[in-house]
């Protein structure tokens, strides 16, 4: 008799006529059926909450705002505007991962708007890319009571077009890294703003606490 996958009800194949496969490799060929789908998912949700200990919750939930720990691989997002709406510098931080220590920009916004939003995720042969219809805007928004989202990222760069009203600085084509912080970034006057950038690109090792929304999306192999 054949198994059955709970999901789908289809049977799975067995080892022959007579030779049921057993419950170990059943597993096996479900995980190597199921994985290109979580992948996806975790992508096209920006879910990348990572794994502690084999569980799916998100580490240091203890300990909100904590650095979170991870073992995935690194999400660059690249569009031709990017406006970070409600965005608040809160320092540097460490985030651990599978490679070792790196430390980052910590930043908070309530939303996060992206024209023309091009996103991989991973490395080598197993990167992912996202990319939504050509002019397009997709946003990722806050969730939970506090709705926002939090970015720990690597670096960020682009050409400021905007800071919510504020004087521009002089040279406007920026690489912000946690070893070169610009002052209109840190200023302890100002708490928010909107930061609006063209040719961005934003290295990013997590995020927390946003949900994407995006137009015709198409999600393939990055090598391809």
């Amino acid at each position: 008799m054949a198994a059955a996958d709970d999901r789908t009800g289809r049977p799975v194949p067995t080892g022959g006529p007579g030779r049921p496969r057993r419950a170990g490799t059943t597993r096996s060929v479900l995980a190597r059926a199921l994985r290109p789908l979580a992948c996806a998912m975790a992508v096209t949700c920006l879910s990348l909450y990572p794994a502690v200990n084999g569980s799916t919750a998100p580490a240091d939930a203890s300990r909100p705002g904590a650095p979170p720990r991870t073992g995935r691989g690194t999400l660059v997002l690249r569009a031709d505007r990017l406006v970070l709406r409600g965005a608040r510098f809160h320092g540097t931080a460490t985030v651990h991962t599978a490679t070792g220590s790196v430390r980052t920009l910590r930043l908070t916004v309530r939303s996060l708007d992206a024209v023309d939003l091009d996103l991989t995720a991973g490395r080598g042969r197993a990167a992912l890319r996202l990319r939504a219809r050509p002019e397009t805007t997709a946003t990722v928004r806050g969730l939970g009571a506090d709705g926002v989202v939090t970015l720990y990222v690597r670096k960020l760069s682009g050409r400021v077009t905007g800071l919510g009203g504020g004087r521009l600085p002089a040279h406007r084509t920026v690489t912000v890294t946690p070893g070169a912080v610009p002052r209109w970034l840190a200023h302890p006057a100002t708490r928010t703003r909107t930061i609006t950038l063209v040719s961005a690109t934003v290295t990013q090792v997590v995020q927390r606490g946003g949900r994407l929304s995006i137009k015709g999306a198409q999600l393939r192999a990055a090598a391809r």
